[in-house]
């Protein structure tokens, strides 16, 4: 018996939440593609932040990217979204649309794709990133603007700097 209780608390544990991070950072890459005139967003975030956050403005569990996932985790994902991330393009806002998300194998990234069509080569590119601000203080969201696969520049975002800017050209 006691050989089985030891064996028992070895093992790792299968239930309860899944394990936390000690740190809170999200990555956003926008790339310009010439040839489709498109921009395209790729932004990863830690799925459980990104939930607690959206529970706590509002929006039930939505359980994004999973089989059970709540059929209107759309609609919850674009209004946070509306009101966290922003891009200004040539001074104009940009309207990115969700074209999708995915969780990564790990069941702690979550990818979300976005893309605004019929756009000009950028000539400057403002971006307003706030996601998860609200709820963590240290969260630090990192921006890379690319056209094409060069890299025009990187932005570093977090709670009292949530927007920044580029020229090109300078």
């Amino acid at each position: 018996m006691h050989l089985l209780v030891l064996l028992l608390t070895l093992l790792p544990c299968t239930s309860g939440p899944a394990p936390t991070h000690d740190y809170h950072v999200s990555k956003t890459n926008v790339r310009y593609v010439a040839e489709r005139q498109q921009v395209q967003v790729e932004m990863h975030v830690f799925v459980d932040d990104l939930e607690l956050a959206m529970q706590d403005a509002g929006a039930p569990l939505l359980e994004l990217g999973t089989t059970e996932e709540n059929p209107e985790s759309e609609r919850y994902l674009t209004a946070y979204l509306g009101k966290h991330f922003g891009i200004d393009w040539n001074g104009e806002p940009l309207p990115v649309t969700i074209v999708g998300w995915e969780l990564e194998d790990d069941l702690h990234g979550l990818w979300i794709y976005l893309a605004a069509e019929g756009v000009e080569p950028a000539r400057e590119v403002r971006m307003q990133n706030s996601v998860l601000t609200e709820y963590y203080a240290d969260q630090k969201n990192i921006v890379k603007v690319y056209a094409g696969e060069e890299r025009l520049g990187t932005l570093l975002m977090g709670r009292g700097r949530e927007g920044g800017s580029l020229k090109m050209g300078e």
